[in-house]
């Protein structure tokens, strides 16, 4: 009788150990816009992009085999999210228009310093005029000079004021919109003065090798942070999906470790100050 109910304990365990990976098992799109060095798509840096390590480490902790890729810009991986499509994304900013069609992890996966506004440095007459006395951009007195064209990214959010300021002007003459999946290619316009300025996180540039040439500024009423989430669709496979990667984040150190995936792109003297402001985001963890 002692076999039997030990032989029953063995197979309750093997249920929990592989069922998991069973539920796992039908095919997954990992959605990746081409935005370096977050998701990076190509190249010798690929395996240092900060979602896809996040992609290894979470395929790997969650039995994930059976998956593919697809890159897209913001807009048309949204669209596919919409429909229905058995697909993650991950990095993805959450909105309020965004959670209408799209299942959030309940926590952030880590947190990044906020978008900010990009010059090219010589046109420093330009922006300066713009500049408030706490050392950020006042945008929307930038955008209401009407003097200036600012490149956007198809889809993209880049949260907080800046998306507030987009949404107010209705994009109009004051945004150029590029649609293609390359996010950088709005710095490659700005570069090319095609544009007087575009949005982007400051590891953007580094990425780009264009420190040089230019330049990051904080935009007024951002906050310092923001949170970078995992999204599913509103079905019953985003249900499922999501549940999981709950759990992953709130039973194991996954965001410290995500954490650490994004510091290796800031330059040094910014990783002591990113700590902070995320240790004050989450005074209980360390």
């Amino acid at each position: 009788m002692a076999k039997k109910h030990y032989l029953q304990f063995i197979l309750f365990i093997l249920f929990l150990a592989f069922g998991n990976t069973v539920a796992l098992a039908e095919p997954l799109v990992w959605f990746q816009p081409d935005l370096p060095p977050y998701a990076i798509v190509k190249g010798p840096d690929k395996e240092f992009g900060i979602d896809n390590r996040i992609i290894q480490y979470v395929s790997e902790h969650l039995a994930i085999n059976n998956s593919t890729f697809k890159t897209a810009n913001y807009g048309r991986i949204l669209e596919e999210l919409k429909r229905g499509t058995h697909g993650i994304i991950t990095p993805l900013f959450r909105t309020t228009a965004r959670e209408k069609f799209v299942r959030y992890t309940s926590r952030p996966s880590y947190f990044v310093f906020s978008n900010g506004i990009i010059f090219n440095r010589a046109d420093k007459n330009k922006y300066t005029p713009f500049i408030l006395k706490d050392g950020t951009i006042d945008l929307e007195a930038f955008c209401k000079s009407k003097k200036f064209r600012i490149g956007i990214n198809s889809g993209r959010s880049y949260s907080g004021a800046i998306d507030e300021i987009i949404q107010r002007y209705n994009y109009g003459q004051t945004f150029m919109v590029r649609s293609s999946a390359d996010h950088l290619g709005v710095l490659k316009m700005l570069k090319r003065k095609r544009v007087d300025a575009a949005f982007g996180f400051p590891v953007e540039i580094k990425y780009a090798r264009l420190s040089q040439e230019l330049i990051f500024y904080k935009v007024a009423n951002m906050p310092p942070l923001t949170p970078i989430y995992f999204g599913a669709p509103q079905n019953k496979f985003g249900y499922s999906m999501i549940r999981k990667l709950n759990e992953l984040l709130e039973q194991t150190n996954a965001t410290e470790i995500f954490a650490s995936y994004y510091t290796h792109w800031l330059d040094k003297e910014l990783i002591e100050e990113y700590f902070k402001l995320c240790r004050e985001h989450n005074p209980g963890e360390n």
